[in-house]
């Protein structure tokens, strides 16, 4: 694979080796100055899961000093204007089409002002348009709501960054019993405990699964690595810390999600003025004007799914189920760059305890860091701070530089389609690029990840096939459990393998590897396309085993 030439850089190369199952080969080189500077990796596949994040520190250290970099710390951006916006949109049109993403919104902030904001699409199949006041799931970019709440319950004295969650919650508690009674509510949203991402676990569950199970679950949960040690994202260490301080809010102890749901209104939503911004997909689907989300298929291309699907999001309401508007997220970014003060003029929070949440906690490359619900880099110099989320059929990009100018400059791209990260940060940057008078090169980038997207989806269609053999899987027909994602249950439906979750099905095909071997069942359907399942015979019996390495899980087949 051969990546576009980065800053400085005559040519790139990534090349990944064939090898075992359990392990990962890969070699990195850039070419400079006639030079090949090169990165060599080998690691077991578990040790590589444990430790991608100080895997990727020590890739992004390799810094070539005859590369000249660009400064752009002291520089001021030049006013949005309409010949800004106009290069904009054309980028923003073209590369929609070439993603086939249905429908976008984007903001842009500059001086403490909305200077841009602007629907692109459609919102749903009857082709309505999008606007600004079209709802939209943030996902994950509602953490940083969360962690402003938290900052004005430490404002208002009900409890401290380092206050130990147990200590406010006494029925928290994590595999180990010591860091039980330490980890802090601090701690909880830092994504540095060690606590590794398993969001299958919940997403299988969401039927049954409460705020009070959510923070009960983490009671077995295994680190990946010590304490403080590696940035580790864990979407349901977040959501306990927006429950607990939602328990410290309220004083009470049972409702966690409710409690958490009164507090984020009372303390975030209200003084901001996002009147539009909820957990309730009732409120949503009652106002009417929200876009269908779209998931991808095992064809990499976009299909509206249910509502109900983004439902699994629900359990951990706190860490990414927020669903708000562009004009809602203009309000709360331009209160970000007011450092505390809504877009009235009025403080919300104290500006120590908002920079505290913008604090590095733990590293995540060489240059960047993971905050308080916040990514902290920069841009050429530039501090900037972000987040993305992603639902199983949104995305979205909050991204702003305090800096830049009198009055800082933010953007926000929302989009109803799972995963557009790629085209989400891309707009972001390209929006930069014209600013701060940058040479282009994200459309050389973007151009380079839709070739690669393709040649991926040509591959798989090569890998699958849509011949089941029948007399294969119906030993394995049936009911199965497993201890952390629940039940699963198989069928043939018109000589069609497929898998019940309960809270969706898809269908399954049989899939090779690169070397033409049979290596599992792929599911085909959003959420989930391209998830592996086999099918083993173990100590006689029928399973299913899913995932590998360290997040695999096995289900055993019902008696």
């Amino acid at each position: 694979m051969e990546p576009p030439a980065s800053e400085g850089s005559e040519k790139n190369l990534v090349i990944t080796y064939d090898s075992p199952s359990d392990r990962v080969v890969q070699a990195g080189a850039s070419l400079v100055e006639g030079n090949a500077y090169i990165f060599l990796f080998d690691g077991e596949l578990t040790t590589t899961q444990r430790r991608v994040a100080q895997i990727n520190i020590i890739q992004s250290g390799l810094d070539i000093l005859s590369i000249e970099k660009t400064d752009l710390s002291k520089a001021t951006p030049l006013p949005v204007d309409e010949s800004i916006t106009s290069q904009l949109e054309a980028f923003i049109n073209e590369w929609m089409t070439k993603f086939s993403i249905p429908g976008a919104a984007v903001a842009i902030i500059q001086n403490n002002e909305v200077v841009y904001s602007q629907g692109f699409g459609v919102r749903n199949e009857a082709g309505d348009p999008i606007t600004p006041q079209t709802h939209m799931m943030i996902g994950s970019t509602g953490k940083s709501l969360t962690t402003l709440m938290m900052a004005t319950l430490v404002d208002d004295g009900k409890m401290q960054w380092d206050t130990p969650a147990q200590q406010i919650y006494p029925e928290f508690a994590v595999k180990d019993p010591e860091l039980s009674t330490t980890i802090t509510m601090r701690n909880l949203v830092c994504a540095c405990t060690g606590v590794p991402r398993r969001d299958l676990e919940f997403i299988l569950n969401a039927n049954t699964l409460s705020g009070e199970a959510i923070v009960a679950s983490l009671s077995d949960f295994e680190f990946f690595t010590d304490f403080g040690e590696a940035f580790q994202y864990s979407n349901q260490m977040v959501a306990t810390g927006g429950y607990i301080a939602g328990v410290a809010a309220s004083g009470e102890q049972t409702d966690l999600a409710a409690n958490y749901v009164a507090a984020l209104q009372t303390r975030v939503l209200d003084p901001l003025g996002m009147n539009r911004t909820t957990l309730s997909f009732d409120e949503v689907e009652a106002d009417g004007n929200y876009a269908t989300p779209h998931g991808y298929n095992y064809q990499n291309q976009y299909e509206p799914i249910s509502l109900d699907l983004e439902k699994v999001l629900v359990p951990v309401a706190p860490a990414g189920a927020h669903w708000s508007t562009l004009e809602d997220m203009s309000k709360y970014m331009i209160m970000q760059l007011q450092d505390g003060i809504n877009a009235d003029g009025e403080r919300i929070v104290s500006e120590e305890n908002l920079n505290e949440t913008r604090k590095p906690q733990i590293k995540v490359s060489d240059t960047g860091s993971y905050g308080l619900g916040w990514f902290v880099s920069d841009y050429k110099g530039q501090q900037m701070i972000d987040h993305g989320g992603n639902t199983l059929g949104f995305t979205s990009e909050f991204k702003f530089l305090p800096d830049a100018g009198d009055g800082g400059l933010g953007i926000i791209v929302l989009t109803n389609a799972q995963v557009t990260n790629n085209f989400s940060v891309a707009v972001s940057q390209r929006l930069l690029e014209l600013v701060f008078q940058q040479e282009s090169t994200v459309a050389t980038s973007l151009g380079f990840v839709v070739e690669e997207i393709a040649k991926a989806g040509a591959k798989l269609q090569e890998q699958i096939s849509a011949t089941l053999d029948v007399s294969t899987v119906e030993p394995y027909l049936g009911d199965y459990q497993n201890p952390a994602l629940g039940e699963m249950t198989l069928t043939l439906e018109d000589g069609t393998l497929r898998a019940d979750f309960g809270e969706f099905a898809s269908n399954l095909l049989p899939k090779n590897d690169e070397k033409g071997e049979f290596e599992g069942y792929m599911l085909t359907d959003p959420p989930l396309p391209g998830l592996l399942i086999q099918l083993q015979q173990k100590d006689g019996k029928p399973v299913a085993v899913m995932g590998s390495g360290v997040t695999e899980y096995t289900f055993e087949k019902n008696p």
